[in-house]
């Protein structure tokens, strides 16, 4: 009787002992079952909120680039306005716009640009930001025929969407990315061709001027983004500690030319041309540097390689259709005719 009562007695513990146990493997799994489903939800939220920081930054990122190409569109209307009443050169014509609160008005429009550019870059990547700069050669035709008083033609107008097709396509092409190995020259070497080179490009434009103010107004402007190319590429030279007080010297040399030579463009051919060769070639001339002399990669496939000298060949029909010869009434006025007399090209 005595050992029957023991058995059930061990029995009854072995019964509590098992019980125990399992509430305790129950607690353990409702435990982990709740971590887990904490760190679901959290994941989930994370992931859920995710998208939408993108979507805000992205949408910051694009409002800030547009923001930034319609004050760059008011600059160069401005700048072409008051340039196109002018009649010196040099010094001597950034002398005479100084005087003109107009055209301190576009210098404005052009720092407060830039700093709407930086802020782009910050929110979004860089092959969303580049391509919208194209816009401000679409807001600056109506900016300027609204300044002048005239009417955009239809030529304008399809030489502006060759631009802005094409000019993406070829952008897509400069390296985004920091140098990974040494250049093959140095800034000094740099500094010397685009000196040759804009030595070479102006006197062409002064000898065209006269003859034929379009073509010229082109050379200017190429001469101009070699300058803002330069001048864009020496920063980025201080930025990175490379730079010495000469090179710094040339930078500010080069930014002085690229608004003097900039101006003469603006005078001789008018709005579209020059700030579409200037949207173009200062990038071009920036990235270049950057391959050359930073050691900055170039990573083209062959199909994208074929679209930008697609986007090459649209936005150089864009600039000729820009540079295209005005109506015979506005040659026969000659370049400081007051422009509401033609269409802007």
């Amino acid at each position: 009787m005595g050992g029957r009562a023991v058995a059930l007695i061990d029995s009854d513990l072995e019964q509590g002992v098992g019980r125990s146990a399992q509430a305790e493997v129950d607690a353990i799994g409702m435990r982990g079952a709740l971590r887990a489903g904490v760190g679901w939800s959290a994941a989930w939220r994370q992931d859920r909120g995710r998208p939408t920081v993108d979507v805000v930054h992205h949408g910051l990122a694009v409002g800030l680039a547009l923001a930034s190409a319609v004050c760059y569109a008011v600059s160069a209307a401005l700048q072409h306005h008051e340039a196109a009443r002018q009649s010196g050169n040099g010094l001597h014509l950034v002398r005479a716009l100084l005087r003109r609160p107009a055209w301190c008005a576009a210098v404005l429009a052009s720092l407060l640009g830039a700093l709407l550019h930086v802020g782009a870059l910050g929110a979004g990547p860089l092959v969303l930001v580049q391509p919208l700069g194209v816009t401000a050669l679409v807001f600056a035709l109506p900016i300027g025929a609204r300044l002048g008083r005239i009417r955009v033609s239809a030529r304008s107008w399809l030489g502006a969407a060759c631009v802005a097709v094409g000019l993406p396509a070829v952008l897509s092409l400069v390296p985004h990315h920091p140098g990974l190995a040494p250049g093959v020259t140095s800034y000094g070497t740099a500094v010397l061709v685009i000196a040759v080179l804009v030595g070479v490009t102006v006197p062409a434009a002064a000898l065209l001027e006269r003859s034929r103010p379009r073509p010229a107004g082109v050379l200017y402007a190429l001469a101009a983004a070699l300058s803002f190319g330069l001048a864009s590429g020496i920063v980025k030279a201080v930025w990175l500690g490379r730079a010495v007080p000469t090179l710094i010297a040339a930078g500010l040399v080069a930014m002085v030319a690229g608004i003097v030579l900039a101006q003469h463009a603006y005078r001789a051919t008018g709005l579209g041309a020059p700030l579409a060769v200037l949207t173009l070639a200062d990038p071009i001339t920036a990235a270049a540097i950057g391959v050359l002399v930073l050691g900055e990669p170039v990573l083209t496939s062959p199909l994208r390689l074929a679209v930008g000298l697609a986007g090459f060949a649209c936005t150089a029909a864009g600039v000729a259709l820009l540079s295209a010869p005005r109506a015979a009434r506005r040659a026969q006025d000659g370049p400081l005719a007051p422009p509401n007399r033609s269409r802007v090209a």
